[in-house]
């Protein structure tokens, strides 16, 4: 009996080591490279025409969510990410805003104002808006992959 328990207790600590090699987060190794290859958001951001096309990987606390008849969009206030889970952080650094289109309803009472989003996909086209009474250009991101992050992660 003493040798199985410490059988199962060997594997258990092995198993248990090896969790940190995984990779953490909802996200998988293949869309973390994304973040290898692409430009910092704050260039994205001065040039979004020149990025058209490029797969992002982006963060940021969301603003508002409006859903139209066939997608919703959601406007992201920009958030540097963490290293290891990539969480937006707690910060008031932001390079700008971006907008995410997905063909999925977002539903505005869960996807609400102030919570943090991590978004994937591809900066398809520019949008002008306005902030207050200032004139924006929004990158617009078509996403392939949103994470809604909980309050407690």
């Amino acid at each position: 009996m003493g040798k199985k328990l410490l059988k199962f207790f060997i594997l258990f600590c092995v198993l248990w080591y090896k969790v940190p090699d995984c990779e953490a987060g909802p996200f998988t190794k293949e869309e973390k490279k994304i973040l290898k290859t692409q430009p910092p958001f704050s260039i994205v951001i001065a040039h979004p025409e020149g990025f058209i096309g490029e797969r992002l990987f982006l963060g940021g606390e969301i603003a508002q969510v409006q859903n139209l008849p066939d997608r919703s969009l959601m406007e992201v206030i920009h958030k540097p990410l963490s290293r290891s889970f990539k969480v937006p952080l707690s910060t008031d650094l932001s390079y700008g805003r971006f907008i995410v289109s997905t063909k999925k309803f977002l539903d505005p009472s869960i996807y609400t104002r102030g919570k943090s989003v991590t978004v994937i996909g591809r900066l398809s086209r520019v949008q002008r808006g306005i902030i207050g009474q200032r004139p924006y250009n929004y990158p617009v991101i078509s996403a392939s992959h949103i994470h809604l992050w909980s309050e407690s992660y």
